[in-house]
């Protein structure tokens, strides 16, 4: 059963600007809150999925960081629970530098393109 906290400015019934993709198994992006690490679910640059135990970590106030795969500098992101499910929920970030969220887009596109070469190849073809 999902909750809606906050649905914000919703047209045309489509609440994402951003494209979102879910992080390699073997390549976690992880959020440091105050109750512990947690492994991102889902990532976009406006926000991200979370294990719902993650939720009681979160705080609008509070600067976590956000550790992407390959980098070695934490980029620091304020999020905002939006859906709450019960076993994962998804949070919008806040304020985010535009640098920082370049980072994310990047990530983001490389990810996808990484995903379109797997599951796309010639090798996979069925014709």
């Amino acid at each position: 059963m999902m909750t809606f906290l906050n649905d914000g400015d919703l047209s045309g019934g489509e609440r994402r600007r951003f494209f979102r993709v879910a992080p390699a198994v073997e390549e976690p992006i992880i959020l440091r809150t105050a109750v512990g690490s947690f492994p991102l679910i889902e990532i976009s640059g406006g926000g991200c999925r979370l294990p719902i135990a993650a939720h009681l970590g979160i705080s609008e106030v509070d600067e976590l960081d956000l550790c992407l795969p390959g980098r070695s500098c934490k980029i620091s992101v304020r999020l905002r629970p939006v859906v709450v499910g019960e076993k994962v929920f998804g949070a919008e970030f806040i304020d985010l530098e535009p640098e920082s969220r370049e980072v994310i887009c990047a990530y983001v596109r490389s990810r996808e393109i990484e995903l379109a070469r797997r599951f796309y190849s010639p090798a996979r073809s069925t014709c």
